[in-house]
């Protein structure tokens, strides 16, 4: 199957306003074809992202940049697309003189999140509603991996709360040791309890400030050779440093 061919049979699934820019959209590359290291590795190191998944998360911002362009107040990005569009942002020449004049026919501006409880609830709305126009423009539900934020719960509430259940019976073994017995059987036990403690101690401290692998990203030695760099916003996506990405707030169309 060819491109256009692609682009069509996705276009019959579609409720297309614009399938001009579309097109235009989905045929542009991001990747330089002269690049030796082209935009989808360095965003692929950079976020230490699969080829695979880096493939979707670009597919999903071109995706977001439509609907920038179609609906009346833009839309607002998960965190995944907005890495890409921070990697794109840093490739000035590319996204201010061939994507948005050539592309977009627009301007298409970042706007950072302001903070703040009123800002992160309407930020919440608008997010919401882009997930709603997504479905309703691409007659699908926004892929989970991509625009869901997945919360990663730690390991070690669990295992403590585990490891509770032996903690009564360690504190009446180090008792008995104390009143039963010679000294020096006294003396052992005492040493084998603190020992398992200190042991079931350092184990759920381990476990407890490990972090969930996330599925989408590769090793931390990619096929580069080199290690998985940090954006400038880098874990949290837009979240966290820079205040959160507020979207782009339409772009004029």
């Amino acid at each position: 199957m060819n491109r256009k061919t692609k682009f069509k049979t996705m276009e019959t699934k579609m409720l297309l306003k614009d399938e001009s820019l579309w097109n235009r959209i989905q045929e542009f590359s991001l990747d330089a074809p002269d690049a030796d290291f082209p935009f989808s590795r360095k965003l692929a190191k950079e976020e230490c992202w699969s080829q695979d998944f880096t493939r979707k998360a670009i597919e999903e911002y071109k995706k977001f940049v439509y609907l920038c362009c179609i609906l009346p107040n833009g839309a607002s990005p998960s965190k995944i697309v907005d890495k890409v569009w921070h990697m794109h942002l840093i490739y000035t020449q590319n996204y201010w003189e061939e994507f948005c004049p050539h592309i977009l026919k627009r301007p298409l501006h970042h706007h950072p999140s302001k903070g703040g409880e009123t800002e992160n609830k309407k930020h919440q709305n608008w997010f919401g509603n882009t997930l709603k126009s997504y479905c309703e423009i691409f007659q699908q539900e926004a892929p989970a991996e991509i625009w869901k934020e997945l919360t990663i719960k730690s390991k070690g509430g669990s295992w403590l709360k585990k490891l509770r259940i032996l903690f009564p019976f360690l504190i009446l073994l180090l008792l008995y040791s104390c009143t039963e017995g010679d000294d020096f059987t006294g003396l052992l036990v005492t040493g084998v309890v603190f020992g398992m403690i200190f042991i079931l101690g350092t184990i759920v401290s381990v476990i407890g400030n490990n972090e969930v692998s996330d599925p989408n990203k590769k090793d931390s030695q990619n096929s580069d050779g080199g290690g998985c760099g940090g954006s400038s916003c880098s874990g949290g996506g837009c979240g966290g440093g820079c205040g959160g990405c507020g979207g782009c707030g339409g772009c004029g169309g």
